[in-house]
């Protein structure tokens, strides 16, 4: 995704709704569904299932066109639009920003903006952008996941990389064909798949969680 930013006049643009970002996002998508399919090949499944993954993979690729936003911070102001608004379409506002706003790190990539609720999707490593915009416009900043992240970096890491392992493990327990009777490496492979996503989703949501159900019995 093309960001950009200027001198402190200058508005700052996140996820950016550009060709070339909207193509990146299909040609990801497109990439996974071949992957999918090839290994459907190797597995020796029916011709029916070499339709299966891409309808997946389509679905999934347009369910993120739906929900991806446009995040603008010009000045005190924040503005949204949204990836599948009309050709030509200007971001509208959301709301103002000052010291009365606060905005929380609660997970990688999703920062929270209160009393709004809004929330704002962006790479880990563009976060140095929204925290900049942020702070020029007077928001209060709790990098309440990045703190999170320093003090337990090898927890951290082990999330990063049993979303990376459920991924290939998806790919190879559909080569393995796991719904055959006696394949055992497919079963293994289907089940790391699931317990990587799983501990993946906690490591990246629970803690947020668990610091707010504290809060509250506190």
């Amino acid at each position: 995704m093309s960001d950009s930013t200027g001198s402190l006049d200058q508005a700052v643009i996140l996820n950016a709704r550009t060709t070339r970002s909207v193509l990146a996002r299909i040609v990801f998508f497109a990439a996974w569904a071949a992957a999918g399919d090839l290994a459907f090949v190797l597995g020796g499944w029916g011709s029916f299932a070499l339709f299966y993954f891409p309808f997946l993979c389509a679905v999934g690729c347009l369910a993120q066109l739906v929900v991806a936003s446009e995040w603008t911070v010009a000045g005190p102001e924040l503005r949204r639009r949204r990836w599948l608004s009309r050709p030509g379409s200007k971001p509208s506002a959301v709301m103002a920003l000052g010291p009365e706003v606060e905005i929380v790190h609660e997970s990688a990539g999703r920062w929270r903006i209160w009393p709004s609720g809004a929330a704002i999707d962006v790479e880990p490593w563009r976060t140095t952008l929204l925290v900049g915009a942020m702070q020029r416009a007077g928001v209060r900043i709790n990098d309440w996941r990045g703190k999170w992240a320093r003090r337990h970096r090898v927890l951290n890491a082990l999330g990063i990389v049993a979303l990376g392992v459920s991924a290939i493990a998806i790919v190879v327990a559909i080569a393995l064909v796991p719904l055959r009777p006696g394949s055992i490496g497919g079963a293994i492979a289907f089940w790391t798949a699931v317990a990587g996503l799983v501990l993946y989703m906690a490591m990246n949501f629970l803690p947020w969680t668990m610091s707010k159900a504290e809060a509250q019995l506190n």
